[in-house]
């Protein structure tokens, strides 16, 4: 679930490998704990976060840094944004820049219906530290997410969104049978890891979404569409930008017309 050849990404910082039996290591975590607890720490590790992300999130927006340990091992750097109890839980997978450009989508979606929000830095991306055979798990960090949602969050509906990179682990987690309600691939490339995006369309489920814009390129906008028919879901063609840039008007902060498409899915409004 990384670029070829790049690297695991740096040690998480030490406000975030708070324990043992939050993190997983020096002992046996208990069976139902996989996020670090409300601390000082913890405190320090949102903060952190903050610095790091900027503008990309509202001084404004809730938020908690996490650390959530992955299906099959590793540490995931995570991150809570909207309220800390939901029925409604959106899992948000990110392009090579890591998590936090879903901050303003993240924040104008809680702001707007109090959706909750979990960013997810997949593994080598952020702080997020796993090895090459978790590396290769697209369901490793998806799973983590969804049994925080469901058994911390009180989740009813969840769903996974994805841009590019993480559009394209969206559709390979769900095809190999994420735990999710929903689903979204925008700008995701055709490929990822050797997988073939259509190949995996007839074990998509039919609640899901597929958004690309012309400006990716007439091959990457065409593969898109067909993945989409090809999994009989909705297909949404952009005006002009990639991943995120396609969510929030970049002047004031407001959804656009895909930002609010993606919004309705995940509330599981009919028509989105």
């Amino acid at each position: 679930m990384r670029v070829p050849g790049r690297g695991v990404g740096a040690p998480l910082l030490a406000a975030l490998a708070l324990c043992a039996g939050c993190t997983g290591t020096g002992g046996s975590p208990a069976a139902d704990d996989s996020r670090t607890p409300t601390t000082d720490a913890t405190t320090g590790a949102t903060e952190a976060l903050r610095e790091r992300c900027l503008s990309a999130i509202p001084e404004d927006a809730p938020l908690e840094a996490l650390t959530l340990r992955g299906r099959t091992g590793g540490d995931i750097e995570a991150a809570r944004m909207g309220p800390d109890t939901n029925d409604r839980v959106a899992i948000l997978l990110p392009q090579v820049g890591g998590m936090c450009g879903w901050g303003r989508w993240a924040a104008a979606a809680a702001e707007q219906t109090g959706l909750t929000s979990l960013l997810v830095n997949p593994c080598g991306y952020g702080e997020s530290v796993c090895t090459q055979e978790e590396d290769a798990d697209a369901l490793n960090e998806v799973s983590a997410a969804i049994d925080l949602a469901r058994r911390d969050l009180g989740a009813e509906r969840v769903v996974l969104l994805g841009t590019s990179m993480g559009g394209s682990l969206t559709v390979i987690a769900v095809a190999r049978g994420a735990d999710v309600d929903g689903w979204a691939d925008v700008s995701g490339p055709s490929a990822w890891d050797g997988v073939r995006l259509v190949t995996l369309a007839t074990a998509l489920p039919p609640d899901g979404l597929v958004v690309m814009a012309p400006s990716d390129g007439e091959q990457a906008f065409d593969a898109a569409a067909h993945l989409a028919r090809s999994a009989g879901v909705p297909f949404v063609a952009g005006r002009n930008g990639h991943g995120w840039e396609l969510l929030v008007d970049p002047v004031n902060g407001s959804l656009t017309r895909i930002g609010r498409r993606l919004l309705d899915l995940a509330e599981g409004r009919p028509g989105a």
